[in-house]
Protein backbone atom coordinates (compact mmCIF):
# COMPACT_ATOMS: atom_id res chain seq x y z
CA UNK A 1 0.00 0.00 0.00
CA UNK A 2 1.12 3.81 -1.06
CA UNK A 3 2.73 4.84 2.23
CA UNK A 4 2.61 1.83 4.28
CA UNK A 5 5.69 -0.21 3.65
CA UNK A 6 5.46 -1.23 7.32
CA UNK A 7 1.84 -2.64 7.26
CA UNK A 8 2.08 -6.84 6.98
CA UNK A 9 0.53 -7.78 4.33
CA UNK A 10 0.45 -11.07 3.41
CA UNK A 11 0.47 -13.43 -0.13
CA UNK A 12 -2.07 -15.15 -0.87
CA UNK A 13 -1.45 -17.60 -3.46
CA UNK A 14 -3.85 -19.20 -4.62
CA UNK A 15 -5.82 -16.85 -5.60
CA UNK A 16 -4.00 -13.71 -6.51
CA UNK A 17 -4.92 -11.71 -3.91
CA UNK A 18 -3.21 -9.71 -1.15
CA UNK A 19 -4.60 -9.32 2.76
CA UNK A 20 -3.33 -6.40 4.48
CA UNK A 21 -3.66 -5.78 8.20
CA UNK A 22 -4.00 -1.97 8.84
CA UNK A 23 -3.66 -1.26 12.60
CA UNK A 24 -2.89 2.22 12.79
CA UNK A 25 -4.76 5.43 12.21
CA UNK A 26 -2.12 6.84 9.74
CA UNK A 27 -2.71 3.45 7.60
CA UNK A 28 -6.55 3.76 7.61
CA UNK A 29 -6.12 7.12 6.37
CA UNK A 30 -3.99 5.94 3.37
CA UNK A 31 -6.96 3.53 2.86
CA UNK A 32 -9.26 6.25 2.78
CA UNK A 33 -10.26 6.75 -0.85
CA UNK A 34 -9.67 3.18 -2.00
CA UNK A 35 -11.91 2.79 0.67
CA UNK A 36 -15.18 5.17 -0.50
CA UNK A 37 -14.37 4.02 -3.74
CA UNK A 38 -15.13 0.50 -2.80
CA UNK A 39 -18.78 1.77 -0.92
CA UNK A 40 -19.72 2.38 -3.90
CA UNK A 41 -19.30 -1.23 -5.62
CA UNK A 42 -20.76 -3.06 -3.05
CA UNK A 43 -24.52 -3.27 -3.08
CA UNK A 44 -24.79 -4.32 0.37
CA UNK A 45 -22.44 -2.22 1.88
CA UNK A 46 -23.91 -0.11 4.63
CA UNK A 47 -23.27 3.57 6.61
CA UNK A 48 -22.00 1.39 9.07
CA UNK A 49 -18.93 -0.26 6.99
CA UNK A 50 -18.50 3.39 5.57
CA UNK A 51 -14.73 4.59 5.96
CA UNK A 52 -16.26 7.86 7.73
CA UNK A 53 -18.20 5.97 10.21
CA UNK A 54 -15.48 3.34 10.79
CA UNK A 55 -12.88 6.16 11.39
CA UNK A 56 -14.77 7.79 13.90
CA UNK A 57 -14.95 4.01 16.02
CA UNK A 58 -11.40 3.58 15.64
CA UNK A 59 -9.87 6.24 15.99
CA UNK A 60 -10.17 6.61 20.22
CA UNK A 61 -9.77 2.83 20.77
CA UNK A 62 -5.82 2.57 19.53
CA UNK A 63 -4.79 -1.32 20.10
CA UNK A 64 -8.63 -2.60 20.09
CA UNK A 65 -9.06 -2.59 16.15
CA UNK A 66 -7.71 -4.39 12.95
CA UNK A 67 -8.77 -4.03 9.47
CA UNK A 68 -7.92 -6.58 7.32
CA UNK A 69 -7.91 -4.99 3.88
CA UNK A 70 -7.82 -7.04 0.63
CA UNK A 71 -6.59 -6.17 -2.58
CA UNK A 72 -6.28 -7.39 -6.08
CA UNK A 73 -3.28 -5.68 -7.65
CA UNK A 74 -3.61 -1.76 -6.23
CA UNK A 75 -7.22 -2.35 -6.31
CA UNK A 76 -9.26 -2.69 -2.80
CA UNK A 77 -11.77 -5.39 -2.86
CA UNK A 78 -12.36 -6.12 -0.16
CA UNK A 79 -12.18 -4.90 3.94
CA UNK A 80 -13.45 -6.88 7.33
CA UNK A 81 -13.25 -4.29 10.15
CA UNK A 82 -12.70 -6.04 13.84
CA UNK A 83 -12.31 -5.57 17.31
CA UNK A 84 -9.99 -7.31 19.74
CA UNK A 85 -10.70 -7.80 23.57
CA UNK A 86 -8.51 -9.81 26.46
CA UNK A 87 -9.89 -12.27 27.77
CA UNK A 88 -8.29 -14.11 31.12
CA UNK A 89 -8.43 -17.75 31.30
CA UNK A 90 -8.77 -19.14 34.85
CA UNK A 91 -8.24 -22.72 34.08
CA UNK A 92 -5.13 -22.18 31.20
CA UNK A 93 -3.87 -18.75 33.70
CA UNK A 94 -3.47 -16.75 30.52
CA UNK A 95 -4.69 -13.49 28.43
CA UNK A 96 -6.62 -14.72 25.04
CA UNK A 97 -7.86 -12.58 21.94
CA UNK A 98 -10.92 -12.79 21.38
CA UNK A 99 -12.47 -10.84 17.94
CA UNK A 100 -15.67 -9.22 17.13
CA UNK A 101 -17.21 -7.04 14.42
CA UNK A 102 -14.89 -3.79 14.40
CA UNK A 103 -17.86 -1.61 14.12
CA UNK A 104 -19.65 -2.41 17.28
CA UNK A 105 -16.97 -0.39 19.31
CA UNK A 106 -19.42 2.36 18.05
CA UNK A 107 -22.48 0.30 18.41
CA UNK A 108 -22.87 0.00 14.95
CA UNK A 109 -26.33 -1.27 14.10
CA UNK A 110 -24.83 -3.41 10.81
CA UNK A 111 -21.67 -5.14 10.48
CA UNK A 112 -19.46 -7.47 8.52
CA UNK A 113 -17.87 -7.06 5.30
CA UNK A 114 -17.26 -4.36 2.56
CA UNK A 115 -16.49 -6.27 -0.92
CA UNK A 116 -16.76 -5.87 -4.65
CA UNK A 117 -18.99 -8.68 -5.38
CA UNK A 118 -16.61 -10.12 -8.01
CA UNK A 119 -13.93 -10.63 -5.79
CA UNK A 120 -16.13 -12.28 -2.87
CA UNK A 121 -15.64 -15.61 -3.04
CA UNK A 122 -12.05 -15.70 -3.22
CA UNK A 123 -11.36 -12.67 -0.42
CA UNK A 124 -13.89 -14.19 1.95
CA UNK A 125 -11.42 -17.31 1.51
CA UNK A 126 -8.59 -15.03 1.89
CA UNK A 127 -9.94 -13.41 4.97
CA UNK A 128 -10.42 -16.71 6.85
CA UNK A 129 -6.99 -17.78 5.81
CA UNK A 130 -4.92 -15.09 6.90
CA UNK A 131 -7.03 -15.52 10.80
CA UNK A 132 -6.40 -18.97 10.71
CA UNK A 133 -3.01 -18.17 11.18
CA UNK A 134 -3.14 -15.84 13.84
CA UNK A 135 -3.78 -16.27 17.76
CA UNK A 136 -7.67 -16.02 18.91
CA UNK A 137 -9.66 -18.09 20.75
CA UNK A 138 -12.62 -16.92 19.47
CA UNK A 139 -14.32 -14.79 16.30
CA UNK A 140 -17.98 -13.58 17.03
CA UNK A 141 -19.73 -11.95 13.86
CA UNK A 142 -22.96 -9.93 15.30
CA UNK A 143 -25.78 -8.42 13.48
CA UNK A 144 -23.69 -9.43 9.92
CA UNK A 145 -26.22 -7.84 7.22
CA UNK A 146 -25.70 -9.36 4.10
CA UNK A 147 -26.91 -12.40 1.95
CA UNK A 148 -24.77 -15.17 2.16
CA UNK A 149 -20.96 -13.52 3.09
CA UNK A 150 -21.58 -14.94 6.89
CA UNK A 151 -21.91 -18.67 5.46
CA UNK A 152 -18.81 -18.73 2.54
CA UNK A 153 -16.73 -17.23 6.01
CA UNK A 154 -17.89 -19.99 8.37
CA UNK A 155 -17.91 -22.18 5.11
CA UNK A 156 -13.90 -21.44 5.03
CA UNK A 157 -13.28 -23.05 8.58
CA UNK A 158 -12.22 -26.57 8.31
CA UNK A 159 -14.69 -28.31 10.81
CA UNK A 160 -12.28 -30.34 11.86
CA UNK A 161 -10.34 -27.64 13.87
CA UNK A 162 -12.89 -25.31 14.34
CA UNK A 163 -16.41 -25.22 15.45
CA UNK A 164 -18.51 -22.64 13.82
CA UNK A 165 -22.55 -21.87 14.67
CA UNK A 166 -24.80 -19.37 14.37
CA UNK A 167 -26.68 -18.29 17.06
CA UNK A 168 -29.89 -16.80 18.37
CA UNK A 169 -30.10 -13.11 20.08
CA UNK A 170 -33.09 -12.95 22.17
CA UNK A 171 -33.59 -9.85 24.52
CA UNK A 172 -36.39 -8.11 26.74
CA UNK A 173 -36.87 -11.62 28.44
CA UNK A 174 -37.01 -13.71 25.14
CA UNK A 175 -39.86 -11.93 23.80
CA UNK A 176 -37.27 -10.03 21.19
CA UNK A 177 -35.99 -11.68 18.49
CA UNK A 178 -33.10 -8.99 18.29
CA UNK A 179 -31.55 -10.54 14.67
CA UNK A 180 -34.98 -9.72 12.99
CA UNK A 181 -34.81 -6.26 11.28
CA UNK A 182 -38.07 -4.98 10.41
CA UNK A 183 -38.39 -2.41 7.39
CA UNK A 184 -40.16 -0.70 5.39
CA UNK A 185 -39.79 -0.33 1.74
CA UNK A 186 -41.05 3.64 0.96
CA UNK A 187 -43.11 4.17 -2.12
CA UNK A 188 -42.71 7.80 -3.73
CA UNK A 189 -45.27 9.86 -1.79
CA UNK A 190 -46.03 10.16 1.42
CA UNK A 191 -49.78 9.55 0.37
CA UNK A 192 -49.26 6.66 -1.26
CA UNK A 193 -47.53 4.78 1.86
CA UNK A 194 -50.30 5.94 3.90
CA UNK A 195 -52.92 4.00 1.93
CA UNK A 196 -51.38 0.83 1.46
CA UNK A 197 -48.61 0.44 4.31
CA UNK A 198 -49.99 1.00 7.51
CA UNK A 199 -52.61 -0.95 9.22
CA UNK A 200 -55.90 0.70 8.56
CA UNK A 201 -56.17 0.84 12.53
CA UNK A 202 -53.08 2.53 12.35
CA UNK A 203 -53.68 4.21 9.16
CA UNK A 204 -56.73 6.11 10.77
CA UNK A 205 -54.54 7.30 13.92
CA UNK A 206 -51.98 8.70 12.18
CA UNK A 207 -54.73 10.88 10.00
CA UNK A 208 -56.49 11.61 13.43
CA UNK A 209 -53.66 12.55 15.33
CA UNK A 210 -51.91 14.64 12.43
CA UNK A 211 -55.04 16.33 12.40
CA UNK A 212 -55.06 17.22 16.10
CA UNK A 213 -51.88 17.73 17.55
CA UNK A 214 -49.86 19.04 14.22
CA UNK A 215 -52.38 21.06 12.32
CA UNK A 216 -54.37 22.42 14.54
CA UNK A 217 -50.79 23.47 16.26
CA UNK A 218 -50.87 22.40 19.48
CA UNK A 219 -47.76 20.36 18.74
CA UNK A 220 -44.54 21.14 16.19
CA UNK A 221 -42.64 19.22 15.28
CA UNK A 222 -38.52 20.17 14.63
CA UNK A 223 -35.20 18.78 13.72
CA UNK A 224 -32.58 21.38 15.59
CA UNK A 225 -28.93 22.07 15.04
CA UNK A 226 -26.02 23.32 17.24
CA UNK A 227 -26.65 24.21 20.58
CA UNK A 228 -30.41 23.36 20.37
CA UNK A 229 -29.66 20.07 18.96
CA UNK A 230 -27.58 19.30 22.16
CA UNK A 231 -30.67 19.99 24.05
CA UNK A 232 -32.79 17.88 22.34
CA UNK A 233 -30.67 15.31 22.30
CA UNK A 234 -30.77 15.65 26.39
CA UNK A 235 -33.84 15.50 26.30
CA UNK A 236 -34.40 12.38 24.26
CA UNK A 237 -32.13 10.50 26.34
CA UNK A 238 -33.50 11.64 29.39
CA UNK A 239 -36.95 10.30 28.82
CA UNK A 240 -35.61 7.41 27.54
CA UNK A 241 -33.47 6.80 30.74
CA UNK A 242 -37.10 7.99 32.36
CA UNK A 243 -38.71 4.81 30.76
CA UNK A 244 -35.77 2.55 31.24
CA UNK A 245 -33.92 2.75 34.49
CA UNK A 246 -36.33 0.88 36.32
CA UNK A 247 -36.35 -1.67 33.83
CA UNK A 248 -32.42 -2.34 33.10
CA UNK A 249 -30.53 -0.87 36.62
CA UNK A 250 -29.92 2.60 36.49
CA UNK A 251 -25.79 1.95 35.61
CA UNK A 252 -26.43 -0.03 33.10
CA UNK A 253 -29.08 2.14 31.28
CA UNK A 254 -26.59 4.87 32.26
CA UNK A 255 -23.90 2.98 30.00
CA UNK A 256 -26.62 2.61 26.99
CA UNK A 257 -27.27 5.99 27.08
CA UNK A 258 -23.70 7.40 26.74
CA UNK A 259 -23.54 4.95 24.02
CA UNK A 260 -26.29 6.01 22.23
CA UNK A 261 -25.43 9.61 22.71
CA UNK A 262 -22.03 8.87 20.86
CA UNK A 263 -23.68 7.41 17.58
CA UNK A 264 -25.96 10.61 17.90
CA UNK A 265 -22.70 12.67 17.75
CA UNK A 266 -20.99 11.11 15.71
CA UNK A 267 -23.51 10.75 13.27
CA UNK A 268 -23.93 14.49 13.69
CA UNK A 269 -21.04 15.04 13.03
CA UNK A 270 -21.06 12.93 9.82
CA UNK A 271 -24.26 15.07 8.97
CA UNK A 272 -26.20 11.96 8.97
CA UNK A 273 -28.53 12.53 11.67
CA UNK A 274 -32.02 12.59 11.58
CA UNK A 275 -33.93 13.69 14.90
CA UNK A 276 -37.29 15.07 15.08
CA UNK A 277 -38.47 16.16 17.64
CA UNK A 278 -42.03 16.55 19.34
CA UNK A 279 -42.71 19.57 21.07
CA UNK A 280 -46.13 21.27 22.98
CA UNK A 281 -45.49 24.45 24.95
CA UNK A 282 -41.96 24.29 24.30
CA UNK A 283 -41.76 20.68 26.11
CA UNK A 284 -40.54 17.57 24.55
CA UNK A 285 -42.63 15.40 24.29
CA UNK A 286 -40.90 12.92 22.22
CA UNK A 287 -37.63 12.40 19.84
CA UNK A 288 -36.06 9.74 17.75
CA UNK A 289 -32.72 9.15 16.68
CA UNK A 290 -32.02 8.17 13.44
CA UNK A 291 -28.71 7.44 10.91
CA UNK A 292 -29.07 8.30 7.81
CA UNK A 293 -27.15 6.15 4.88
CA UNK A 294 -27.47 8.86 1.61
CA UNK A 295 -25.87 5.94 -0.91
CA UNK A 296 -27.93 3.34 0.11
CA UNK A 297 -31.27 5.23 0.59
CA UNK A 298 -31.82 3.97 4.21
CA UNK A 299 -33.28 5.85 7.42
CA UNK A 300 -32.24 3.49 10.52
CA UNK A 301 -34.16 4.35 13.25
CA UNK A 302 -31.49 4.33 16.73
CA UNK A 303 -33.67 5.28 19.55
CA UNK A 304 -36.80 6.82 20.95
CA UNK A 305 -37.64 9.25 23.95
CA UNK A 306 -41.06 10.22 24.91
CA UNK A 307 -43.29 11.28 27.97
CA UNK A 308 -44.76 7.93 29.17
CA UNK A 309 -47.09 10.26 30.83
CA UNK A 310 -49.05 12.06 28.14
CA UNK A 311 -52.37 10.78 27.18
CA UNK A 312 -53.43 9.42 23.74
CA UNK A 313 -51.17 7.23 23.23
CA UNK A 314 -49.97 9.43 20.02
CA UNK A 315 -46.16 10.78 20.74
CA UNK A 316 -44.63 7.64 19.20
CA UNK A 317 -46.78 6.81 16.39
CA UNK A 318 -47.24 10.36 15.02
CA UNK A 319 -42.78 10.59 15.28
CA UNK A 320 -42.31 7.36 13.06
CA UNK A 321 -45.09 8.47 10.96
CA UNK A 322 -43.61 11.72 10.31
CA UNK A 323 -40.11 10.23 10.06
CA UNK A 324 -41.64 7.78 7.07
CA UNK A 325 -42.90 10.92 6.03
CA UNK A 326 -39.47 12.76 5.76
CA UNK A 327 -37.46 9.82 4.54
CA UNK A 328 -39.54 10.24 1.41
CA UNK A 329 -39.51 13.17 0.46
CA UNK A 330 -35.68 12.75 0.84
CA UNK A 331 -35.91 10.26 -2.04
CA UNK A 332 -34.81 7.32 0.69
CA UNK A 333 -35.73 3.83 -0.36
CA UNK A 334 -36.17 2.38 2.73
CA UNK A 335 -37.23 3.22 6.47
CA UNK A 336 -35.41 0.55 8.69
CA UNK A 337 -36.71 -0.24 12.49
CA UNK A 338 -33.45 -2.30 13.12
CA UNK A 339 -33.01 -4.94 15.51
CA UNK A 340 -35.79 -6.51 16.84
CA UNK A 341 -39.39 -7.72 15.83
CA UNK A 342 -41.68 -5.71 18.41
CA UNK A 343 -45.34 -5.58 17.41
CA UNK A 344 -45.96 -2.08 16.72
CA UNK A 345 -42.86 -2.11 13.68
CA UNK A 346 -45.77 -3.84 11.95
CA UNK A 347 -48.18 -1.63 11.94
CA UNK A 348 -46.56 0.68 9.90
CA UNK A 349 -45.95 -1.61 7.34
CA UNK A 350 -42.80 -3.20 8.02
CA UNK A 351 -41.20 -6.55 6.33
CA UNK A 352 -38.90 -8.73 8.18
CA UNK A 353 -35.14 -8.97 7.46
CA UNK A 354 -32.67 -10.74 9.36
CA UNK A 355 -29.26 -10.47 10.10
CA UNK A 356 -26.29 -13.30 10.94
CA UNK A 357 -24.95 -13.88 13.96
CA UNK A 358 -22.47 -16.38 14.40
CA UNK A 359 -19.37 -17.59 16.70
CA UNK A 360 -15.98 -19.65 15.26
CA UNK A 361 -14.23 -21.54 17.83
CA UNK A 362 -10.55 -23.46 17.74
CA UNK A 363 -11.69 -27.12 18.91
CA UNK A 364 -7.75 -27.30 20.21
CA UNK A 365 -6.29 -24.10 21.36
CA UNK A 366 -2.70 -23.30 20.45
CA UNK A 367 0.34 -23.95 23.15
CA UNK A 368 0.13 -22.51 26.70
CA UNK A 369 0.50 -18.41 26.44
CA UNK A 370 0.33 -18.74 22.40
CA UNK A 371 -3.94 -17.54 22.33
CA UNK A 372 -3.13 -13.47 22.45
CA UNK A 373 -2.55 -11.28 19.72
CA UNK A 374 0.48 -9.00 20.19
CA UNK A 375 -1.68 -6.30 19.11
CA UNK A 376 -3.47 -6.62 22.54
CA UNK A 377 -0.49 -6.45 24.80
CA UNK A 378 -1.06 -3.49 26.10
CA UNK A 379 -4.59 -3.93 27.05
CA UNK A 380 -3.30 -7.29 28.49
CA UNK A 381 -0.79 -5.35 30.36
CA UNK A 382 -3.16 -2.95 32.21
CA UNK A 383 -5.02 -6.56 33.39
CA UNK A 384 -1.91 -7.54 34.63
CA UNK A 385 -1.68 -4.00 36.68
CA UNK A 386 -5.46 -4.51 38.15
CA UNK A 387 -3.99 -8.21 39.32
CA UNK A 388 -1.84 -6.38 40.75
CA UNK A 389 -3.78 -4.00 42.48
CA UNK A 390 -6.15 -6.73 43.99
CA UNK A 391 -3.00 -8.54 45.59
CA UNK A 392 -3.83 -11.60 42.74
CA UNK A 393 -0.22 -12.69 42.62
CA UNK A 394 -0.66 -15.51 40.77
CA UNK A 395 -2.50 -13.79 38.00
CA UNK A 396 -0.38 -11.43 37.53
CA UNK A 397 2.85 -13.60 37.61
CA UNK A 398 1.38 -15.61 34.85
CA UNK A 399 0.42 -12.78 32.85
CA UNK A 400 3.56 -11.28 33.07
CA UNK A 401 5.48 -14.50 32.03
CA UNK A 402 2.97 -14.64 29.37
CA UNK A 403 4.09 -11.19 27.88
CA UNK A 404 7.38 -11.48 28.55
CA UNK A 405 7.21 -14.50 25.90
CA UNK A 406 5.47 -12.88 23.50
CA UNK A 407 8.38 -10.08 23.51
CA UNK A 408 10.93 -12.70 22.62
CA UNK A 409 9.17 -14.33 19.77
CA UNK A 410 9.27 -12.60 16.36
CA UNK A 411 6.23 -10.22 15.75
CA UNK A 412 4.63 -12.19 13.41
CA UNK A 413 4.97 -16.14 12.95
Amino acid sequence: MDGAADILTLAVQASGLRVASVERMEDLTALRDRWRALEGRDPEGTVFLSWDWLERAFSGNPGRWRVLAVFHGPRLVCVFPLKYRVHWSSSRQEFQSEIEAGGRLLWSEYTGFLCEPAYEDAAIAALAEVLRQRPWVRLSLRYEGSQARAAKFMAAFPGEEYSARRKDYFINKGETDNLICPRVHLPATYEDWLTTGPSKNTRQKIRRFTRRYLESGECTLSHASGDALKADMAALLRLWMRKWAPVKGVETARQVAANYLRILTTASQLGLLYMPVLKRNGQVLGALGHVVDPRMRRVHFIVAGRDESAEGHFIGLLLHAQAIGWAIRQGHEIYDFCHGNEPYKYSFGAQESRVAYFTIRRRALPAPGRSLDPISGKAALGRVLGFVEAEQTREAAAGCRQLLGMMDRPARE
